[in-house]
């Protein structure tokens, strides 16, 4: 089944890396989920809901506005016991205190008001549930540009750095924890703004892309697995886990 170009499709065309980033979010995600009610916002296609459902979650309630994203997901699920459902990430139709586990991975930055997809997790959260949230970091995917700024990826509404996105969720959850996927050397990301800087944002995102070519012959699951931060690095993509206070 065609399903729209940005979500991704472990059946069609990806990059080697495409694929084992998506795979490594995943498998963090499956980390929480055991014994859990589960919601999967923006679950595209299904495969980390998949991955949710046979990891021992109690059960998984998936959920995309795509009908046809809906309709894919519920077909690779279907064995699994997941209720997949179109939905509005920032209103599902789910009561207050609903979940144990609230997942949304490569969704905010899609988003016209990505502060109520984070509302809704907590709203749909009991207390004492996990948020688990991701996105691409801004001074890595789009060095030079400002929240305000369209981003280079035509899919994308607006994209956050870290410290923008983490101070988000703690206004909602409080305290959270930081993670890091595909760790960048502090001075290459400081380059790569200052070429956007000196150039244009647009030259600096194309030596990033350009970068990744030889990933086509020689990367590796591990290099894309989820991390603690470290001090000098910046991360292309940054995993909140937050709990809502009990």
């Amino acid at each position: 089944m065609k399903v729209e170009q940005e979500r991704f499709n472990p059946e069609g065309f990806n990059p080697p890396w495409i694929r084992h980033e998506h795979a490594a979010r995943f498998r963090f995600g499956a980390e929480y989920v055991a014994g859990a009610t589960v919601v999967d916002c923006a679950c595209g296609t299904g495969e980390g809901t998949h991955t949710f459902a046979t990891a021992g979650a109690r059960h998984v309630y998936a959920y995309d506005i795509s009908p046809e994203a809906v309709r894919v997901t519920a077909d690779r699920c279907g064995d699994t016991g997941v209720s997949v459902t179109v939905g509005d990430a920032a209103a599902l139709p789910l009561p207050n205190e609903f979940a144990d586990v609230f997942i949304s991975f490569e969704t905010f930055e899609h988003l016209p008001e990505p502060e109520r997809l984070m509302a809704e997790a907590h709203r749909v959260l009991k207390r004492g549930g996990t948020f688990l949230c991701s996105t691409p970091n801004r001074d890595v995917s789009s060095p030079g540009n400002t929240l305000d700024s369209r981003p280079w990826n035509r899919f994308h509404t607006k994209e956050y750095s870290t410290a923008e996105f983490i101070s988000l969720a703690e206004g909602i959850f409080g305290s959270c924890t930081a993670f890091g996927q595909n760790r960048v050397p502090g001075w290459r990301a400081a380059t790569m703004r200052r070429i956007a800087a000196a150039v244009s944002p647009i030259a600096s995102v194309r030596l990033n892309q350009a970068s990744k070519l030889p990933m086509f012959l020689f990367d590796a699951d591990d290099r894309h697995r989820i991390q603690d931060m470290e001090d000098g690095y910046e991360y292309e993509y940054v995993v909140i886990v937050c709990t809502k206070a009990g």
